[in-house]
């Protein structure tokens, strides 16, 4: 079968599912390796603070003729031998954001699942998708915000040097926008389709 023939094809749901089962898996291994790998003490914990905090690190030579380090650029440093508190705050700078992430794919999933073993155009695959979408919104940038504080938390510990970033979190409101929007579309689409079946 040629590439244009598969382009063609009717769905792309059975692979829409796989994709997402080893989405799942990735995403649950990445966040339950490393925590278990802490717990077991044999990860180092690693900061990020500011350079300009640090003292003779900004500006300093690195070696290169004529590079130095940006005032006010991030320099990352290891803990050895961190403490729980450090263990705990280190964890929550990136496990909110897997957690969400592993929320989404198992909620896709299920959309998925359903729109290929039945009629996807009902009223729960839009209850569906309003959700997935609400989370991704409010999951997203709840995320952000507590890994900011651990980071933050985290800086705190290490010299006093305190240190914290949060951006906008775009990507997030876009996907739980598009979501919301494809609910929309399927919501408009089931109703049209009620209202043709009573005419006819």
């Amino acid at each position: 079968m040629s590439f244009r023939n598969r382009l063609r094809r009717e769905d792309w749901l059975g692979e829409m599912q796989t994709l997402c089962i080893v989405g799942l898996a990735f995403v649950g291994l990445a966040t339950v390796v490393p925590i278990g790998w802490a717990m077991l003490g044999g990860k180092p914990v690693t900061a990020e603070l500011s350079a300009d905090t640090m003292t003779g690190v900004a500006g300093a030579a690195t070696g290169l003729p004529g590079v130095t380090v940006a005032p006010g650029s991030t320099v990352e440093v290891q803990v050895a031998d961190p403490s729980l508190h450090q263990q705990i705050a280190e964890a929550l700078t990136s496990l909110p954001t897997k957690l969400v992430v592993f929320a989404m794919l198992l909620m896709v999933l299920r959309i998925v699942r359903r729109a290929r073993h039945g009629d996807p155009f009902t009223a729960a695959t839009v209850r569906q998708l309003r959700r997935l979408g609400v989370l991704v919104i409010a999951g997203g940038t709840v995320a952000g915000i507590v890994e900011a504080f651990a980071m933050f938390d985290l800086s705190r510990t290490v010299g006093n040097n305190v240190y914290a970033i949060w951006d906008l979190p775009a990507g997030w409101l876009l996907a739980g926008f598009g979501f919301l929007a494809v609910a929309e579309v399927i919501n408009r689409g089931t109703a049209m389709r009620d209202e043709l079946a009573t005419v006819i």
